[in-house]
């Protein structure tokens, strides 16, 4: 792992200074990795103690394999929590637990809708996980309007992005029962479950709600319309999102893939941009790790580090939850290199994010931060134009595709296919050659 060399940043220099004076910094800041979801993938890996992490808590963990398989390393790390997850004992009381004042379990449709998420995108079967059957009892929970599980916007948004990867998807019942409890002004709100007059919009749970309903197709495309229209109108002039207490990366990082999953490239450019600019270099605290806001402060900066970290890898990666491909994944996990550069790029200014010039050039100093910003930019736009690209050619090589009927028996069905780990098949071993949190 690199930080950008030379020529790129010197590349950077001639963009005008209005295209990047947003990302430009407050401060002076290192060069940005030149692939920074790896960068981000290394450290968290780092974080985990070999199964889970933020001690053993689920949901976190369900966000980091999610990470992982959006930068499409650390297959061996995504096998080991789904092996610890696979277990009727850890995750019954995740996807049902027992309400309080209850004696018998309820489902948790966003909780079970998230593990078929990750389980089918790594190439495992969300059918039965766990000795539990998470998609009929998910598919079974949706209500009379067409939600699921306690009718909110983010329950209801996992559950149909799990079932989207399943055999038996969510349909134009769900995409009605989102658009009931839409806020008038296009976005959603994370408890809300009438969309009356008193319903705020987040941009945590828009971003969430607009991939799910860009798996639903036509049904889904109105409201998906006015939820990214929402977003957009609520970006800042930096590229960030504020959810009430400052800009900060897992708002960002929500509204950013939702812009990836509609194809409104300006704003997912600006958005992965400013979640660039929260990653730590080589010299700082956590190199590869991403703030959940710049300057990081509270009691819980480390929980808030790790999930911000795990929420941006997803847009940084470039991909988005509606479409996230973990196809080729990687066994191992690439580290940040910034040892092996520091030690081999001394003097060139590669790998350490400082400029190669005479100490006492004062000059270089003022604009070099102008410089990074453009670079940030420039980067920014590079991830999300590949991203895009990409897409369009899988889209078109699935059009070209046999149809389904002329499908080997042997290949994974539906949107699973899209995984490459396996957790339930006990001899499918993660090589490089496999083909909001708000639950």
């Amino acid at each position: 792992m690199r930080h950008l060399p030379a020529r790129l940043l010197a590349a950077a220099a001639v963009v005008p200074i209005t295209v990047f004076a947003s990302a430009a910094p407050a401060e002076a800041q290192e060069a940005p990795f030149a692939q920074p979801a790896q960068a981000a993938a290394s450290w968290l890996v780092a974080q985990s103690d070999g199964t889970s992490w933020n001690s053993q808590d689920i949901s976190s963990s369900l966000d980091a394999v999610i990470a992982l398989e959006a930068a499409r390393v650390g297959g061996d790390q995504v096998q080991a929590t789904l092996e610890w997850l696979n277990s009727n004992e850890v995750l019954t009381p995740y996807v049902l637990p027992t309400p309080d004042g209850a004696t018998e379990p309820a489902l948790n449709a966003g909780a079970a809708g998230k593990v078929m998420y990750t389980v089918a995108t790594a190439g495992g079967d969300p059918a039965n996980f766990a000795e539990i059957s998470l998609a009929a009892e998910v598919t079974a929970s949706q209500t009379a309007t067409g939600t699921y599980g306690d009718g909110t916007a983010a329950s209801t948004a996992w559950a149909v992005l799990g079932l989207s990867r399943t055999d038996t998807p969510a349909g134009a019942e769900a995409a009605a029962g989102l658009a009931a409890i839409q806020c008038p002004d296009g976005g959603f709100n994370f408890m809300d479950v009438d969309g009356g007059d008193d319903c705020v919009s987040d941009p945590d749970t828009t971003g969430l709600v607009a991939s799910a309903l860009a798996t639903l197709g036509d049904p889904g495309s109105a409201p998906l319309t006015s939820a990214i229209e929402w977003l957009e109108g609520a970006q800042a002039e930096s590229g960030g999102f504020d959810n009430g207490f400052g800009e900060n990366a897992n708002s960002t990082a929500m509204a950013a893939q939702a812009f990836l999953a509609a194809d409104r490239v300006d704003a997912a450019e600006r958005a992965v941009a400013f979640l660039i600019t929260l990653q730590y270099g080589c010299t700082g605290e956590e190199p590869g790790a991403i703030m959940y806001t710049n300057p990081e402060s509270g009691d819980f900066v480390e929980v808030s580090r790790l999930l911000a970290t795990a929420q941006a890898i997803v847009p940084i990666a470039g991909q988005d939850l509606a479409n996230l491909d973990a196809t080729g994944i990687e066994a191992s996990v690439p580290g940040t290199g910034c040892e092996s550069a520091d030690a081999g790029d001394e003097g060139t200014g590669e790998g350490t994010g400082e400029a190669s010039a005479d100490g006492d050039d004062e000059g270089s100093a003022s604009w070099l931060p102008w410089v990074i910003g453009a670079a940030v930019v420039v980067l920014a736009a590079l991830i999300i134009g590949f991203a895009l690209k990409s897409r369009r050619g899988s889209k078109a090589d699935a059009a070209a595709a046999p149809a389904a009927d002329e499908t080997p028996a042997d290949e994974p069905k539906g949107e699973s296919g899209k995984g490459a780990v396996g957790p339930n098949d006990e001899s499918a071993e993660p090589t490089a050659d496999d083909d909001t949190d708000k639950q």
